[in-house]
Parts: structure tokens; sequence; C-alpha cells
């Protein structure tokens, strides 16, 4: 849930080996979407995250499309399975994926 996904988000500031984070069907919600995408900003290894099936919405997403835009490391990300429909969100994430490998 979102206390787990709070102290996975403490552990990418000091993370200096983890280069996938899978939280895939976890439930961590708005709320630990935010705590992983705040501290995603420090973060310099971790090329893969999966966020899919976690009840995360618009508010969320656009939160982890402005950690990417400060942290290009991430090369795949997956929000599927999610509560992911603004348009804003959906332009945002788009804007900072152009030029990535995955969306």
């Amino acid at each position: 849930g979102a206390v787990g996904a709070q102290h996975l988000a403490e552990a990418l500031k000091v993370n200096a080996t983890v280069t996938e984070l899978d939280t895939g069907d976890n439930d961590i919600g708005d709320l630990g979407a935010q705590h992983i995408a705040e501290d995603l900003k420090v973060n310099a290894t971790v090329t893969v995250l999966d966020l899919s099936c976690n009840k995360i919405d618009d508010l969320s997403a656009q939160h982890i499309a402005e950690a990417t835009k400060v942290n290009a490391t991430v090369t795949q990300l997956d929000l599927d399975y999610n509560n992911v429909f603004d348009g804003s969100s959906n332009d945002v994430l788009r804007e900072v994926w152009r030029h990535r490998s995955d969306l």
C-alpha cells in the first residue's frame, strides 16, 4: 500500500544498484505514487518503472510525469490499468516521453 511505497521511495534516494522497480498490482494509490515520484527525482539508477494496477489517478500521473522530466534515466514506464484519463496528464506524459524508448 501507500506506506510500503513511501518506504520504497525513501530507499530510491540512496539506491545505487536497483535498475528495475515493479510495484504493479500493489494498491499503492495516489499517495504512494506521489512519494515515488518525489524521490524518483533524485534517483539515477532506475531505468524501468512499473506502476500498473495501482489505483493511480490523473494528478499522481502528472507527478510521475514531472519526476521523469527531471530524471532522464527512466526509459520504460508502465501506468496501465490505473485511473489515468485526463487529457492534461496524458499530454505531459507524451511530451516527456517523446524521445524515450517506451511509453
